[in-house]
């Protein structure tokens, strides 16, 4: 991810910190009764939850697809670096053999 996706990201996050701070802020120091302030907070909380809930689970699928790809990808290069490896063993290994072979005759 892009460092500028990263700062949008993060400014994303304050703003919408800040928003849910002022409205309870807001909530608290309003002139209503105790029972009718939580009963506000509730629905509000509810409403909000039910207003996000797909597109937090959208972005999650998002996130999930993508965290899949680079598992997918970090496995190949994985396999790609064994094989190299083992390669590399297997032709150091018949060098060896080789001049013990020769040392033998």
């Amino acid at each position: 991810m892009c460092n500028r996706c990263k700062d949008a990201g993060a400014g994303l996050a304050v703003f919408v910190l800040g928003a849910l701070i002022g409205a309870a802020v807001g909530v608290l120091y309003a002139p209503a009764k105790g029972e009718t302030t939580r009963k506000k907070l509730k629905r509000w909380a509810n409403d909000t939850y039910e207003d996000n809930k797909e597109y937090v689970l959208e972005h999650a699928q998002d996130l999930k697809e993508k965290v899949k790809g680079q598992l997918e990808d970090a496995r190949e290069k994985l396999n790609e670096g064994k094989d190299k490896a083992v390669k590399e063993f297997n032709r150091r290994k018949d060098e060896i053999v080789a001049k013990f072979k020769k040392e033998e005759k």
